[in-house]
Protein backbone atom coordinates (compact mmCIF):
# COMPACT_ATOMS: atom_id res chain seq x y z
CA UNK A 1 0.00 0.00 0.00
CA UNK A 2 1.20 3.81 0.14
CA UNK A 3 1.75 5.94 3.51
CA UNK A 4 -1.45 7.26 4.70
CA UNK A 5 -3.72 6.53 2.18
CA UNK A 6 -5.16 3.64 1.33
CA UNK A 7 -3.97 0.65 -0.56
CA UNK A 8 -2.60 0.80 -4.20
CA UNK A 9 -4.44 -0.49 -7.27
CA UNK A 10 -3.18 -4.42 -6.91
CA UNK A 11 -1.43 -4.79 -4.08
CA UNK A 12 -1.61 -7.70 -1.73
CA UNK A 13 -3.87 -5.72 0.64
CA UNK A 14 -6.60 -4.90 -2.14
CA UNK A 15 -9.55 -7.36 -0.92
CA UNK A 16 -10.05 -9.91 -3.00
CA UNK A 17 -13.24 -11.30 -3.59
CA UNK A 18 -13.87 -14.77 -4.85
CA UNK A 19 -16.75 -17.33 -5.42
CA UNK A 20 -16.72 -20.50 -3.72
CA UNK A 21 -18.43 -22.92 -6.32
CA UNK A 22 -15.77 -24.14 -7.86
CA UNK A 23 -17.67 -23.56 -11.27
CA UNK A 24 -18.34 -20.51 -13.55
CA UNK A 25 -21.52 -18.55 -13.12
CA UNK A 26 -23.99 -17.49 -16.60
CA UNK A 27 -24.56 -13.96 -16.95
CA UNK A 28 -28.28 -13.69 -17.73
CA UNK A 29 -30.02 -14.30 -20.63
CA UNK A 30 -29.80 -11.93 -23.95
CA UNK A 31 -33.35 -10.95 -25.37
CA UNK A 32 -34.69 -13.54 -28.05
CA UNK A 33 -33.27 -13.06 -31.77
CA UNK A 34 -35.80 -12.96 -34.67
CA UNK A 35 -37.49 -15.88 -35.85
CA UNK A 36 -36.42 -18.12 -38.68
CA UNK A 37 -39.44 -17.66 -40.69
CA UNK A 38 -41.54 -15.08 -41.58
CA UNK A 39 -44.74 -17.51 -41.32
CA UNK A 40 -45.53 -20.60 -40.36
CA UNK A 41 -43.25 -22.78 -38.01
CA UNK A 42 -39.49 -21.41 -37.09
CA UNK A 43 -37.43 -20.92 -34.29
CA UNK A 44 -35.44 -17.94 -32.35
CA UNK A 45 -32.79 -18.04 -29.86
CA UNK A 46 -31.05 -16.60 -26.77
CA UNK A 47 -27.69 -16.57 -25.70
CA UNK A 48 -25.61 -15.65 -22.11
CA UNK A 49 -22.01 -15.80 -21.48
CA UNK A 50 -20.13 -18.16 -18.78
CA UNK A 51 -17.83 -15.78 -16.57
CA UNK A 52 -15.14 -17.76 -14.31
CA UNK A 53 -12.00 -17.63 -13.18
CA UNK A 54 -9.06 -19.92 -14.87
CA UNK A 55 -8.90 -22.07 -12.22
CA UNK A 56 -12.63 -22.80 -12.25
CA UNK A 57 -14.68 -25.21 -14.39
CA UNK A 58 -17.08 -24.18 -16.97
CA UNK A 59 -20.69 -23.19 -16.08
CA UNK A 60 -23.63 -26.01 -16.03
CA UNK A 61 -25.90 -26.14 -18.61
CA UNK A 62 -25.94 -24.45 -22.31
CA UNK A 63 -25.04 -20.74 -23.91
CA UNK A 64 -27.34 -20.75 -26.13
CA UNK A 65 -31.77 -21.34 -25.73
CA UNK A 66 -34.02 -21.71 -28.59
CA UNK A 67 -37.61 -21.51 -28.51
CA UNK A 68 -40.47 -22.02 -30.96
CA UNK A 69 -42.04 -18.81 -33.05
CA UNK A 70 -45.23 -19.26 -34.42
CA UNK A 71 -46.13 -16.79 -36.99
CA UNK A 72 -49.15 -16.48 -39.18
CA UNK A 73 -49.97 -19.56 -41.76
CA UNK A 74 -48.04 -19.40 -44.90
CA UNK A 75 -50.00 -19.12 -47.82
CA UNK A 76 -50.83 -22.01 -49.72
CA UNK A 77 -49.04 -21.11 -52.40
CA UNK A 78 -45.74 -20.83 -50.60
CA UNK A 79 -43.10 -23.86 -51.00
CA UNK A 80 -42.56 -25.72 -47.62
CA UNK A 81 -39.37 -24.37 -46.40
CA UNK A 82 -37.15 -27.55 -46.62
CA UNK A 83 -38.43 -27.90 -50.44
CA UNK A 84 -37.24 -24.06 -50.67
CA UNK A 85 -33.43 -25.72 -49.56
CA UNK A 86 -33.23 -28.36 -51.99
CA UNK A 87 -34.62 -25.94 -55.00
CA UNK A 88 -31.50 -24.03 -53.99
CA UNK A 89 -29.39 -26.55 -55.69
CA UNK A 90 -31.06 -26.73 -58.90
CA UNK A 91 -28.96 -26.71 -61.83
CA UNK A 92 -25.41 -26.89 -60.39
CA UNK A 93 -23.51 -29.49 -60.44
CA UNK A 94 -22.86 -31.53 -57.97
CA UNK A 95 -19.21 -33.61 -57.16
CA UNK A 96 -17.44 -32.18 -59.59
CA UNK A 97 -20.04 -33.84 -62.54
CA UNK A 98 -21.43 -31.95 -65.69
CA UNK A 99 -24.92 -33.31 -65.23
CA UNK A 100 -27.50 -31.09 -63.38
CA UNK A 101 -30.69 -32.20 -61.40
CA UNK A 102 -33.47 -30.58 -59.88
CA UNK A 103 -34.08 -31.14 -56.21
CA UNK A 104 -36.94 -32.24 -53.91
CA UNK A 105 -36.66 -33.20 -50.51
CA UNK A 106 -36.29 -37.12 -49.39
CA UNK A 107 -37.78 -38.15 -46.21
CA UNK A 108 -36.07 -41.59 -46.13
CA UNK A 109 -33.01 -41.02 -44.83
CA UNK A 110 -31.64 -41.58 -41.01
CA UNK A 111 -31.05 -38.05 -40.04
CA UNK A 112 -34.11 -35.82 -40.04
CA UNK A 113 -31.97 -32.91 -39.81
CA UNK A 114 -29.60 -33.24 -42.93
CA UNK A 115 -30.81 -32.18 -45.97
CA UNK A 116 -31.38 -34.51 -48.01
CA UNK A 117 -32.41 -33.77 -51.21
CA UNK A 118 -34.23 -36.50 -54.48
CA UNK A 119 -32.83 -35.73 -57.87
CA UNK A 120 -36.19 -35.66 -59.72
CA UNK A 121 -36.34 -38.12 -62.15
CA UNK A 122 -33.29 -39.99 -60.90
CA UNK A 123 -32.97 -42.61 -58.11
CA UNK A 124 -30.55 -41.18 -55.48
CA UNK A 125 -30.43 -38.75 -53.34
CA UNK A 126 -27.55 -36.25 -51.97
CA UNK A 127 -27.29 -34.81 -48.42
CA UNK A 128 -26.38 -31.16 -48.76
CA UNK A 129 -24.83 -30.39 -44.94
CA UNK A 130 -27.72 -29.55 -42.36
CA UNK A 131 -31.12 -27.76 -42.85
CA UNK A 132 -31.46 -24.37 -41.52
CA UNK A 133 -32.81 -23.87 -37.83
CA UNK A 134 -36.26 -24.03 -37.24
CA UNK A 135 -36.83 -26.75 -40.48
CA UNK A 136 -39.50 -29.21 -38.95
CA UNK A 137 -38.03 -32.87 -38.75
CA UNK A 138 -40.04 -34.34 -40.67
CA UNK A 139 -43.43 -33.38 -42.23
CA UNK A 140 -45.72 -34.72 -39.90
CA UNK A 141 -43.95 -34.07 -36.72
CA UNK A 142 -43.82 -30.52 -34.93
CA UNK A 143 -40.31 -31.32 -33.48
CA UNK A 144 -37.69 -28.77 -35.72
CA UNK A 145 -34.14 -28.78 -36.37
CA UNK A 146 -31.44 -26.99 -34.84
CA UNK A 147 -28.14 -27.29 -35.03
CA UNK A 148 -28.89 -30.67 -36.87
CA UNK A 149 -30.75 -32.35 -33.98
CA UNK A 150 -34.06 -32.92 -34.04
CA UNK A 151 -35.83 -30.90 -31.09
CA UNK A 152 -39.04 -31.23 -29.50
CA UNK A 153 -40.54 -28.36 -27.71
CA UNK A 154 -41.47 -28.41 -24.42
CA UNK A 155 -44.40 -27.31 -22.68
CA UNK A 156 -42.62 -23.92 -22.32
CA UNK A 157 -42.08 -23.62 -25.63
CA UNK A 158 -38.38 -24.48 -25.31
CA UNK A 159 -37.07 -26.68 -28.06
CA UNK A 160 -35.06 -29.50 -25.63
CA UNK A 161 -36.05 -28.28 -22.20
CA UNK A 162 -38.23 -31.75 -21.62
CA UNK A 163 -41.12 -29.66 -19.49
CA UNK A 164 -44.11 -31.27 -19.02
CA UNK A 165 -46.91 -30.09 -17.94
CA UNK A 166 -47.73 -32.02 -14.75
CA UNK A 167 -51.52 -33.83 -13.30
CA UNK A 168 -52.44 -30.15 -12.47
CA UNK A 169 -51.92 -28.83 -15.63
CA UNK A 170 -49.15 -27.03 -14.93
CA UNK A 171 -46.15 -26.44 -16.98
CA UNK A 172 -42.98 -28.31 -15.28
CA UNK A 173 -45.10 -28.29 -12.15
CA UNK A 174 -44.86 -30.87 -9.53
CA UNK A 175 -48.44 -32.00 -9.02
CA UNK A 176 -48.96 -29.79 -5.81
CA UNK A 177 -51.05 -26.83 -7.54
CA UNK A 178 -54.38 -29.06 -7.56
CA UNK A 179 -56.97 -28.87 -5.28
CA UNK A 180 -58.20 -32.55 -5.32
CA UNK A 181 -62.15 -32.37 -4.19
CA UNK A 182 -63.33 -36.29 -2.76
CA UNK A 183 -66.95 -36.62 -2.55
CA UNK A 184 -68.89 -39.51 -0.64
CA UNK A 185 -71.97 -40.73 -1.96
CA UNK A 186 -73.83 -42.97 0.53
CA UNK A 187 -77.14 -44.68 -1.56
CA UNK A 188 -79.25 -45.42 1.14
CA UNK A 189 -82.57 -47.70 0.13
CA UNK A 190 -85.34 -45.60 -0.47
CA UNK A 191 -87.79 -45.26 2.93
CA UNK A 192 -91.18 -46.97 3.17
CA UNK A 193 -94.04 -44.38 1.42
CA UNK A 194 -91.44 -43.20 -1.39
Amino acid sequence: GTANGPPAFGSDSQPRHRRLSGRGEWTPWGGWSACSSTCGDGASFRTRKCIRFPEEELCAGQARQYRVCKLHECPGSSVPFRALQCSLYDGKPILGGQARYQWVPFHGAPNLCDLNCLAVGYNFYYTFGRVLDGTRCSPDSQDLCISGQCLAAGCDGILGSGARSDACGQCDGRNDSCLFVQRVFRASPPSPGD
